[in-house]
């Protein structure tokens, strides 16, 4: 994520503020103002301000964060062109597929999940609707980076250090290069344990009429019976749930 030229001192410390309270639940001044190496006074404003507008409750000496959250991300989610095809679709897909089943769109060289469902088989993972990662170890990463342009996708990699989050995971310029041009050609992208062992999926991008790509689904499951012939089974279903919001979105 690039760093601001000219950041602003005041919107930095507010936003440590929530991410401060976002980590720990609930502080009082004195702790946050510890915490976040900022005097008792210059806390007790910001948190004032915040409260103000909803973004901050204080309770007994404490504060924690307010729900004014939920009504900004259910806002900036619906206002997603395709989310509630996408939404309507990928709870077939966790139907039919019964596994965990997630929604992704690329934001600032990460993935951002906005939608995530729960077949009967599931696995439990700490993913959630919000939650970032990087997207070349991913199977909806990979689907996503694979329809970018070259130009594009030299400021991905030139912005991005391929770091292994388990031994699985490509760290090689070279070696991911490989694997989107395969995906570029077969239209499935795959994850073998490449963020979490244990763990294995296959990605499919929504591709734009115009160009480029909406976001990717995803079908994660655990390598106990995430084989090649489920792999491929669920791939199937993963591109028939992509086509049907494709063509359903050309009427938005």
């Amino acid at each position: 994520m690039k760093k601001a030229r000219n950041p602003v001192k005041a919107t930095q410390t507010a936003l440590d503020i929530v991410n401060a309270l976002r980590e720990h639940e609930n502080l009082g001044v004195t702790k946050l103002a510890e915490t976040l190496d900022i005097s008792k006074s210059a806390a007790h404003c910001h948190l004032s301000t915040l409260r103000e507008y909803g973004y901050v409750v204080k309770e007994a000496d404490k504060y924690r964060l307010g729900l004014q959250f939920i009504d900004v991300a259910h806002h900036v989610r619906n206002k997603f062109e395709i989310y509630d095809l996408v939404r309507d679709e990928i709870d077939k897909l966790a139907e039919e597929s019964r596994e965990l089943v997630l929604f992704t769109v690329e934001e600032q060289n990460q993935g951002i999940c906005l939608h995530k469902a729960e077949g009967e088989h599931a696995v439990q993972t700490e993913l959630y609707v919000g939650y970032r990662n990087d997207l070349y170890h991913t199977a909806v990463g990979k689907a996503i980076l694979a329809n970018k342009t070259e130009e594009k996708l030299l400021e991905y990699l030139d912005e991005v250090e391929l770091e292994a989050r388990t031994k699985f995971t490509i760290t090689s310029e070279e070696q991911l290069r490989e694997e989107l041009a395969e995906i570029r050609e077969s239209g499935f992208a795959y994850n073998r344990e490449e963020t979490i062992h244990g763990l294995k999926g296959v990605g499919v991008p929504i591709k734009r009429q115009n160009g480029g790509v909406y976001g990717a689904i995803s079908v994660i499951g655990p390598t106990s019976r995430m084989d090649e012939e489920r792999l491929e089974q669920l791939s199937q279903m993963v591109y028939r749930t992509v086509n049907v919001i494709e063509i359903n979105a050309t009427s938005l």
